[in-house]
């Protein structure tokens, strides 16, 4: 009978350590996203806008891609001929040169202030562009593609293969057209991120010398007093149309290059590949209007 008791009882802990290991093995991080960033839509006739499309579709046939996040300014403008182009190119399906990947879209100050100096025509661009970024989170929610929501701001949050995406739209903290989503980030965190699983942070102001012109050091300060406690994995950016890396309290902060070729070169993406405690980020030049590309 103790005999019985004993197998019994190391049964029972065997069973128990391989669920664990199971466990463990499930909530393992292994994702790979596109972060793009600034491509500015602007009126027909289209030129370059299709690049970027192109050249991640073609990298996706050669490695895995999870979804594509987009880090502000979608549109340089606001009119329903720009935003029809967008969507043909920026919304997922089979066509050549449309997304072939979910994307996740942040708004930048393009997309909320599109007639900058003309108010009222301010005002009833933004609320186009904006009534287009509500729709396509509510379809986003009713699909499963994200978890949580700020109203306000349309910040928020997903997760991809083990890791939880925070999308913060212009800035942490910003209320030119809202609500600070300043609670709101460190509530989500606290509720999807507590159990350490890496966390990425996106928004489109960044850290060089000039975004302190859109959002102040205080807010810079709240957001990272609230991301230390969490396991921050990576942090990007957009907004001043160039790659770099900046740093920020001991993190590496990564500008994302705009989408159209410029003073400085070629456009550029980023992409970031999570697996296990592994982090990296690659940036991919775009070539040509041919799908072309190369790692720099």
């Amino acid at each position: 009978m103790l005999t019985k008791m004993i197998f019994a009882t190391l049964l029972l802990f065997a069973l128990s350590a391989l669920n664990g290991y199971a466990s463990e093995k499930k909530r393992e991080a292994n994702c790979t996203v596109v972060i793009a960033a600034d491509l500015h839509f602007d009126l027909p006739p289209e030129t370059d806008q299709f690049h970027h499309v192109l050249a991640i579709n073609a990298l996706g046939d050669q490695r895995r891609i999870d979804g594509v996040i987009l880090a502000g300014d979608l549109f340089d403008k606001s009119h329903p001929k720009i935003l029809d182009l967008y969507r043909q190119r920026w919304e997922r399906g089979p066509g050549y040169r449309q997304i072939h990947y979910d994307t996740y879209p942040t708004f930048g100050n393009h997309d909320i202030s599109p007639e900058s100096g003309r108010p009222d025509q301010n005002r009833i661009g933004m609320e186009f562009n904006l009534h287009y970024l509500d729709s396509t989170l509510l379809d986003m929610k009713q699909a499963g593609r994200i978890l949580n929501i700020h109203r306000s701001s349309r910040s928020y949050s997903f997760d991809i293969g083990g890791v939880h995406f925070v999308c913060g739209q212009l800035a942490a903290g910003d209320t030119t057209y809202c609500e600070s989503n300043m609670q709101w980030i460190a509530d989500d965190l606290k509720k999807y991120a507590s159990d350490g699983k890496p966390v990425v942070y996106v928004q489109h102001y960044g850290f060089d010398a000039w975004a302190l012109e859109w959002w102040t050091e205080e807010q810079r300060t709240q957001l990272f007093d609230i991301l230390e406690h969490y396991n921050l994995a990576a942090f990007f950016v957009g907004h001043t149309h160039t790659k770099s890396v900046q740093h920020y309290r001991g993190y590496d902060i990564h500008q994302v290059n705009n989408a159209w070729r410029d003073e400085d070169g070629n456009a550029s993406f980023d992409v970031l590949q999570i697996k296990g405690k592994r982090v990296t980020v690659e940036t991919y030049e775009v070539l040509d209007g041919n799908g072309n590309f190369k790692r720099l």
